[in-house]
């Protein structure tokens, strides 16, 4: 599926912007001259235009700030402050479009060395397995208490990759708690992201760890952002509900555990814990481990 690399120029504001930079740059400038109160604001820039996820927001308020620009909060009328949606796509951006040139907002769209796109296409087809299909892996390790109950999560990991990118859902239990990461790696600049959610990667890295500016959103690599983030939610739907038991389906931060019923998918492993009161682990394990990055 092509992707869409389009560029957006506002007369007057700004050029080269990705879907993010536009909307944001968008309602910076209508706040700047029009200062409008928050129920102004709201009625002009409607959720409906964004879709599920909400549009403006009260900075105080925001539930989920990961899904909006919460480092550059807009000041309002009466000094009240104000976020903006970060979640754009192909999938939302004409509305916003739309509502743009309603309010006179002169845009022009480039849509960035399409002949280029093609090529990579091509490369990314040919970089997936025979049926043009996704590869995958997956590794889950449990502490191995030799009882009858549920087999406590010690790590996991999910991986997919396209051909374009890899992606990884990782759930691990740090002795206090179990931490969900979320991972991104572009296969051409091998260029990577981690987060502790699947919305808004905004920090992207080289293998050193060392962060690179360029990247601001999945956008400067010419992916959509929601796509991805979608695909990560699925991935890690499916791994809980297809490995989980039924209490970790409701609560797997705090207690993610495999179903009991499912030990004969899993192996045993040296025991290297040093931990008295665990007897070693169980490990399963299945996919393409070549898809992992270095």
């Amino acid at each position: 599926m092509a992707r869409d690399y389009t560029k957006y120029t506002v007369k007057g504001i700004g050029e080269n912007l990705n879907k993010r930079q536009l909307v944001f740059e968008i309602v910076k400038d209508y706040v700047e001259k029009k200062k409008p109160s928050f129920d102004k604001l709201s009625s002009v820039f409607k959720d409906e235009v964004q879709g599920s996820k909400g549009f403006i927001r009260k900075a105080a308020k925001v539930e989920d700030p990961k899904r909006f620009n919460t480092k550059l909060p807009l000041i309002i009328k009466y000094g009240v402050e104000v976020v903006v949606s970060n979640q754009w796509g192909s999938k939302n951006i004409d509305a916003f479009l739309s509502l743009a040139k309603k309010l006179k907002y002169n845009i022009s769209e480039e849509n960035q060395n399409e002949e280029g796109n093609a090529v990579e296409e091509t490369i990314a087809s040919k970089s997936t397995d025979e049926n043009n299909g996704l590869k995958s892996y997956l590794y889950i390790k449990v502490y191995n208490e030799n009882t009858a109950k549920d087999l406590k999560l010690s790590q996991s990991t999910v991986v997919q990759t396209n051909g374009e990118y890899i992606l990884s859902f990782n759930l691990d239990n740090d002795g206090d708690g179990v931490i969900d990461t979320y991972r991104f790696c572009d296969i051409k600049t091998n260029v990577r992201g981690s987060n502790g959610s699947p919305w808004d990667f905004e920090e992207f890295t080289d293998e050193e760890g060392e962060w690179i500016e360029k990247y601001e959103s999945f956008e400067d690599f010419g992916y959509d952002s929601n796509e991805i983030a979608e695909t990560l939610e699925s991935m890690r739907s499916e791994f809980i509900e297809k490995y989980l038991n039924e209490a970790s389906q409701e609560n797997w931060l705090d207690n993610a555990a495999v179903s009991f019923n499912k030990k004969d998918i899993l192996k045993e492993e040296i025991k290297h814990d040093g931990v008295d009161y665990l007897t070693g682990n169980l490990v399963f394990e299945e996919g393409d481990k070549s898809i992992l990055p270095k």
